[in-house]
């Protein structure tokens, strides 16, 4: 007895009712699903969504006297690091100005070395670092976002131009 050979992308009525087209797009769909699951695994390992390599930047100021890394892609209520590199004046003290988001909606959680001066103000938090023989300053800050949304701060080195950060954050 020879055995029937259904072709498989005809509708048919036996066993069950089936819709083939139908099926078709549901198969199209559930493809583009996958690949879109893949994508946000992809950008997340990345550094899409907080820590590594999209998320990572750093920004330097036109006289190369004030260098910022830090990360583009921030959680809420996370831990974020700051890395400031200062060229300033030898055997002078340094004075930062931080403005924009920076001091209303990021919390400072750690702060080193610790400034000799610290001065907040409307919508800034300004810190004077002690004199090096060099000076060079490595100022290492750590933060935690309050709220979601998109920051943009600016940093000042006294008497140089200003570095500017935009930052997202995710709740």
């Amino acid at each position: 007895m020879a055995k029937s050979v259904c072709d498989e992308r005809a509708s048919r009525e036996v066993p069950v009712r089936e819709h083939m087209h139908a099926q078709r797009v549901e198969w199209r769909i559930q493809q583009g699903g996958n690949w879109l699951l893949f994508a946000i695994v992809v950008i997340a390992l990345l550094g899409g969504f907080s820590d590594g390599w999209l998320s990572e930047t750093s920004v330097t100021n036109r006289e190369k006297s004030l260098t910022i890394e830090y990360q583009r892609f921030l959680r809420a209520e996370s831990d974020e690091p700051f890395a400031l590199r200062i060229q300033g004046p030898k055997n002078q003290p340094v004075t930062l100005t931080f403005s924009g988001d920076f001091p209303d909606n990021l919390t400072l959680q750690t702060l080193q070395p610790q400034p000799l001066i610290t001065h907040t103000g409307q919508h800034t938090l300004t810190l004077t670092f002690a004199p090096t023989p060099d000076g060079a300053h490595a100022v290492w800050m750590v933060t935690q976002p309050q709220s979601a949304g998109r920051l943009t701060s600016a940093v000042t080195l006294q008497g140089a131009s200003p570095v500017h950060l935009t930052q997202w954050v995710y709740p």
